[in-house]
């Protein structure tokens, strides 16, 4: 429940997930870091990001670049595709360990600067902008309710980037 505790003071719940409300504001643990936005800046723990830094002569200084990286949490629920993200090495799809590579990449893209994400509850397409869709990755059920296993895949990844500093924008 900590995952959503931010985003509960800033939407507006559907009746299946409003009674989380107050766990979360009671839950939610202290953090390390905070993004701002100061007038056209963006802040991470009160400093400009990339501060004095400049590519091919414009500034950067203030630009919160991120990675689309949505597949941290992937899962297929749907057994007739979820063969098709097997890992070659044990021929089998793993969403934990789909994660705990996500989660070990992580200091290396902070190591060459990247200090922002974006993570989506839904994923993006695993075969790049198809037609058909049969797979089902979602972390929300038909019923509107956050799924468990999704949701612990996302805090151990948000629980990372805030270790490392970095942003993470969930979608």
């Amino acid at each position: 429940m900590t995952i959503i505790y931010k985003i509960l003071s800033y939407v507006e719940l559907p009746p299946t997930l409003a009674g989380l409300a107050p766990l979360a504001a009671q839950t939610a643990p202290s953090r390390r870091t905070a993004v701002s936005i100061r007038a056209d800046q963006f802040f991470i723990n009160d400093k400009p990001t990339y501060a004095g830094r400049f590519y091919k002569g414009m500034k950067i200084e203030g630009l919160l670049m991120n990675n689309r990286a949505v597949q941290g949490i992937f899962d297929d629920l749907n057994p007739q595709t979820r063969g098709k993200w097997a890992y070659p090495d044990t021929g089998k799809w793993d969403p934990e360990r789909n994660t705990r590579e996500f989660l070990a990449a992580m200091p290396e893209w902070r190591k060459h600067g990247l200090l922002a994400f974006t993570i989506n509850l839904q994923g993006g397409s695993p075969e790049g902008y198809s037609k058909s869709q049969p797979w089902e990755n979602s972390g929300v059920d038909p019923d509107g309710n956050l799924r468990p296993a999704y949701m612990q895949r996302l805090a151990r990844i948000l629980d990372r980037a805030d270790e490392l500093g970095m942003v993470a924008i969930v979608g």
